[in-house]
């Protein structure tokens, strides 16, 4: 297990160094050394996150995440308030502090799976859905959604799905919610004009070519110059011109600089990621690291699987940036921090087995008795 989380984290470092590389080749035609040295400065930021975050036991988080749900909450109330909030492209989801900004969508992630967590370990087995947990999530689903940001909202269902999933709950309760679910994200993609627009654009994208589907189509042009061995990695995506080619569209460059080589590796990579992540799941102390490790993996890799399935047109297009590699300060940060968290609960799981804790950690015993001392301190 010790090489397993060790592993995780190489990985995540790797794909944020192909990010430096990819942002770098996508905008220094334009801007020249200046997201570089940005970038180089998130790496630094989130790689000390991910150290904090994993030296916090997976238990502290129960003390820990009311106060992360307060801060994110209040964060995504402010973005909304014009003079306050950074307005681009129509979208208010940054909030601007001088030398760097914030976007509390992306922790709002976090903070829902995090909060539910702690909240359905606390159930007993077979137990209904927690109403005023998931009101509490529902909130901060509804406010990242006026932004609008409805690739982060359906990233942050995804994550709660997960946390469910693996929960304790009534097996029926969960089918219900799940199709709930679905059915309000269908909703959102049909009722709004651009959303709808871009699905039947996904559905044939050659015919609005010149129009709204003219961005994936030219994704397509690129990878598949490409070829297999791309053009090399910093050569600047001096093929088709891709809008939003550092953040959404990156996968895109990818394959055009990296070729069929390097896309197969980003795919292995995340793959990686998801098996390692349930690894760490099945093999928690409690069913509280359980939800937590099956949440942020979700979170992780439905972000990823729409970003890569939107440049390669097998999925419509979200708005999505890919998990640690494409430009994005917040959301490298969070990234991070969850690798920190699947870190510390794998560690957790370690010790735990080696004391062999007589109770589960969210629990009390039968009848009132205490729990076991050394299983509440997370191993």
């Amino acid at each position: 297990m010790s090489s397993l989380r060790s592993n995780l984290f190489l990985v995540a470092l790797g794909l944020s160094m192909l990010g430096l590389v990819m942002v770098y080749s996508a905008t220094y035609s334009e801007v020249g050394t200046d997201f570089l040295f940005v970038r180089i400065g998130q790496m630094v930021l989130s790689v000390a996150a991910f150290f904090l975050a994993s030296r916090v036991r997976y238990t502290a988080w129960r003390r820990y995440a009311p106060a992360l749900y307060l801060i994110v909450l209040i964060g995504l109330v402010l973005v909304l308030v014009p003079g306050i909030g950074t307005q681009i492209n129509g979208a208010r989801r940054w909030l601007d502090l001088g030398p760097m900004s914030l976007q509390p969508a992306e922790f709002a992630k976090l903070a829902a799976i995090l909060i539910l967590s702690c909240a359905v370990a606390r159930l007993p087995h077979g137990s209904g859905l927690p109403v005023k947990p998931l009101l509490a999530v529902g909130v901060l689903f509804v406010l990242v959604f006026l932004e609008p940001d409805f690739g982060t909202s359906v990233v942050l269902l995804a994550g709660v799905a997960g946390t469910l999933w693996a929960s304790e709950l009534r097996t029926r309760d969960l089918v219900v919610s799940g199709l709930l679910g679905l059915v309000a994200v269908a909703g959102m993609m049909v009722l709004e004009p651009y959303r709808r627009e871009r699905f039947l654009t996904f559905l044939d994208p050659w015919a609005a070519a010149d129009g709204s589907g003219y961005q994936v189509v030219q994704s397509m042009v690129a990878i598949k110059a490409g070829g297999f061995f791309g053009s090399g990695a910093g050569s600047g995506g001096h093929g088709p011109y891709v809008p939003e080619l550092g953040t959404d569209m990156i996968f895109t460059l990818i394959g055009e600089e990296l070729g069929l080589i390097g896309m197969v590796v980003v795919i292995a990579a995340f793959g990686f990621i998801a098996l390692a992540g349930l690894r760490i799941a099945m093999d928690a102390p409690s069913v509280m690291a359980r939800c937590v490790a099956v949440g942020l993996t979700t979170m992780l890799i439905t972000q990823a699987t729409f970003n890569i399935g939107a440049a390669m047109v097998i999925l419509p297009l979200a708005g999505m940036t890919l998990p640690f590699v494409s430009y994005g300060g917040s959301s490298l940060l969070v990234c991070f921090a969850a690798v920190g968290i699947l870190y510390r609960i794998s560690e957790d799981s370690e010790r735990a087995r080696e004391i062999k804790p007589t109770a589960d950690p969210d629990r009390r015993r039968r009848h009132g008795r205490a729990r076991s001392p050394r299983a509440v301190r997370g191993g």
